[in-house]
C-alpha cells in the first residue's frame, strides 16, 4: 500500500460559535482542523475505452438563391473500462456477490446490473443537424441564415471527474476520512491502509444513471453587406443543454433538532452506518457523485460591424446582449482548496433540493461591447529623408473591451445548516445566509455606502440562518464591477535588404491603467466582507525587436 500525502481543512469552526464567531487562520493557529483526508493503496490503473462514430450530410440547392444543408450524426462512446476491474460503483442497500466481504453499497463490475464499465452505453445519441441559407435579393448584399443541432459531449467517457472513479474505488484505494481529528496523529496511532476497507470512506463515484449530455443549437442571422467592404450582422443565439454532469452530495447529513453538531455530522449521514448515540464506526463518510442532472440555457442578440481591410484599415465592432442560467457554472472549479471562485460550489447549499441552486450563471454578462482594428498608417510613404524613414511603416492596433458585471455568491463559512464536509469534492461549505434587506443601498457598518469598493453591497442585509437551517440567499443573486480596457498595439517595420527586416513593437495592456475591481470578499464571517480588496492588472507595457530573414 502506498499511502499519499493527505490534507488538512480548516474553517470557523470547530472553536468558534455557531453564528459566526469562529476564525479558520486561528483554528489554523491552534491546530484543529475541522477534516482530515488522505489517499493511500494501489494507484495503478489500465483503463481501456473506444468510440464508434458515423455521420451522414446532404447539401439541397432548392433555387439559385435558397440552399438547405443538413445531415445526421450517430455516436457511441463507451464508458471506460478497468483491465482489472479496479472500478465501483455506490448503491445504498446493495450486497456485492463479486466483493462478498464489502460494506452494503459497494458494487463492482459482475455484479448484477454492473457492468465493466459501472454505466450502460448509450446508443441513442442521434444528433441531426439543419442549416439554411436565403440570399434575399440574390445580388449577396442581403443574407438570412439558421441552423439548429444537437451536439452530445462524450464527458462519461473519461474527461475530469469521471476517471477519478477507477483510482477512487476501494479497497484498491482506500480514501478514509476523520472529522475533528488531532492534529499530530489524525489517525490516532492506527493504520487506515492495512488492505482492508477504511472507515468511514470517503467515496467518489458515477450515478449508475449517468449518461451522455447533450446541447441543442439554434440560431437566427440577418447579414447586410453595404460599401465596398462593410458587413453588418444582426443574430439572435439559443444554447440548452441537457443531462449535464455535476456534482452531488450523495451521503448527506440530515438535521436532528437537539443531537446535531459540526462534530458529529457523519453520525447523521443518511447511509453512514452509524447513529449519533452509537459507539460503532461509521462506514461511510461523504460520498462525492457526479450525476448527470444539470441543465443550462443561453440566449443572446448579437450585432457586428466589419470592414474588411482595405485601404490600409480594417476594424470589427460586436456587441451582445446575452443572459446565461444554469444549475452549476463549474466541475471541481476549486478541488480541495478553501476558497470559493465567486462564491461558486459544486456542492448545492441543499443536498436535499439541488434544483433550487438554479440561477445566473458565474460568466453571465449581460452586455459586452469589443472593437478591434488595424490601421497602417498612410504618412510617410517611400519616404527618402531621414524623418520620414522614421514615420513610414507604422501599423497601429487596438482592442477594446467593455464588459457589464458578473454576478457571484454571497456564502457562509460557518456551516449553519451542520451539513459535512465533501474534501473529495470542495474543500469548503456551501451554507448561505438568510437576506433581510436590500444589499444595494444604504451602509455598511464601516460608514461606507453601498456600491463603493470599501463598502460595495450593504453587509447588513444578510444575516446567519437558524442552526439547521439553509440560508435563502439564491445562487448567483449578487453582481460584481463591470469591466473595461483598451488594449493598444504599435508596430514598425524597418527594411534592411530583400530578404531582411526588423520589426519593433510597442504593446500596451490596459493602456489608460484603468482600475478594473475584482469581486468583494463574499464569506459573512471574514471581516472584509462586502470589501473589494484586489483588481485585476494595471496597465502593462511590453517592448520587442524581431529580426526576421
Amino acid at each position: 500500500m502506498e499511502p499519499t500525502n493527505g490534507f488538512f481543512v480548516f474553517a470557523p469552526f470547530p472553536l468558534g460559535t455557531l453564528d459566526g464567531g469562529g476564525n479558520a487562520f486561528a483554528n489554523f493557529l491552534l491546530g484543529q482542523p475541522v477534516v482530515f483526508l488522505q489517499g493511500g493503496g494501489n494507484f495503478y490503473r489500465g483503463l481501456r475505452g473506444h468510440a464508434f462514430n458515423l455521420y451522414g450530410q446532404d447539401t439541397w440547392k432548392v433555387s439559385r438563391r435558397f440552399t438547405v444543408n443538413y445531415g445526421l450524426r450517430y455516436e457511441v462512446p463507451s464508458p471506460y473500462t478497468e483491465i482489472h476491474n479496479y472500478q465501483n460503483l455506490w448503491i445504498p442497500g446493495r450486497q456485492s456477490t463479486v466483493f462478498p466481504s464489502a460494506p452494503t453499497g459497494l458494487l463492482y463490475p459482475g455484479d448484477k446490473g454492473v457492468p465493466r464499465g459501472l454505466i450502460p452505453t448509450d446508443r441513442a445519441a442521434f444528433a441531426p443537424r439543419v442549416g439554411l441559407a436565403w440570399d434575399v435579393t440574390g445580388n449577396g448584399r442581403w443574407l438570412v441564415t439558421s441552423a439548429y443541432g444537437i451536439f452530445y459531449d462524450p464527458y462519461y467517457t473519461g474527461s475530469g471527474g469521471p476517471l477519478q472513479d477507477p483510482i477512487s474505488a476501494p479497497p484498491y484505494l482506500q480514501t478514509p476520512q476523520v472529522s475533528v481529528p488531532n492534529f499530530a496523529d489524525p489517525f490516532n496511532g492506527q493504520n487506515p491502509f492495512n488492505g482492508s476497507f477504511a472507515h468511514p470512506m470517503t467515496l467518489l463515484v458515477l450515478n449508475p444513471n449517468l449518461r451522455l449530455p447533450y446541447a441543442q443549437d439554434w440560431n437566427l442571422n440577418v447579414e447586410r453587406a453595404f460599401g465596398a467592404d462593410w458587413l453588418l450582422e444582426v443574430g439572435y443565439i439559443g444554447t440548452k443543454g441537457t443531462k449535464l454532469p455535476r456534482f452531488i452530495e450523495a451521503n448527506p447529513a440530515v438535521y436532528i433538532p437537539g443531537q446535531s453538531t459540526q462534530d458529529n455530522a457523519d453520525q447523521r449521514r443518511l447511509y453512514s452506518g452509524c447513529t449519533v448515540t452509537g459507539a460503532a464506526p461509521c462506514t461511510y463518510s461523504s460520498v462525492g457523485e457526479i450525476a448527470g442532472i444539470a441543465d443550462s440555457s443561453y440566449n443572446a442578440l448579437q450585432v457586428s460591424l466589419r470592414k474588411r481591410f482595405s485601404h490600409g484599415l480594417s476594424m470589427l465592432a460586436s456587441y451582445t446582449f446575452s443572459k446565461t442560467l444554469d444549475d452549476v457554472s463549474s466541475f471541481n472549479i476549486t478541488g480541495s482548496a478553501s476558497q470559493s471562485v465567486a462564491g461558486e460550489n459544486d456542492l448545492a447549499q441543499n443536498p436535499f433540493d439541488v434544483k433550487s441552486e438554479w440561477g445566473r450563471s458565474m460568466f453571465d454578462s449581460r452586455h459586452r461591447l469589443v472593437v478591434s482594428y488595424q490601421w497602417n498608417l498612410p504618412w510617410f510613404a517611400h519616404a527618402q529623408n531621414w524623418y520620414g524613414r522614421i514615420l513610414d511603416n507604422w501599423q497601429v492596433n487596438g482592442i477594446t473591451t467593455f464588459m457589464s458585471n458578473t454576478p457571484f455568491t454571497v456564502y457562509d463559512s460557518s456551516n449553519p445548516s451542520l451539513q459535512g464536509s465533501a474534501p473529495e469534492i470542495s474543500g469548503f461549505f456551501s451554507s448561505r445566509p438568510n437576506i433581510v434587506g436590500n444589499p444595494n443601498t444604504g451602509t455598511c457598518p464601516n460608514g461606507s455606502a453601498a456600491r463603493a469598493p470599501q463598502c460595495w453591497f450593504n453587509t447588513n442585509a444578510f444575516q446567519h440562518a437558524q442552526i439547521g437551517q439553509f440560508g435563502n440567499v439564491g445562487r448567483n443573486t449578487m453582481d460584481g464591477p463591470a469591466f473595461q480596457q483598451w488594449d493598444f498595439s504599435a508596430i514598425k517595420s524597418i527594411p534592411i535588404h530583400e530578404r531582411m527586416n526588423l520589426q519593433f513593437r510597442a504593446e500596451f495592456f490596459n493602456i489608460f491603467n484603468n482600475v478594473n475591481f475584482q469581486l468583494p470578499n463574499n464569506d459573512i464571517n471574514s471581516p472584509n466582507f462586502g470589501q473589494i480588496v484586489a483588481a485585476r492588472p494595471g496597465r502593462i507595457i511590453q517592448l520587442a525587436l524581431k529580426f526576421a530573414f
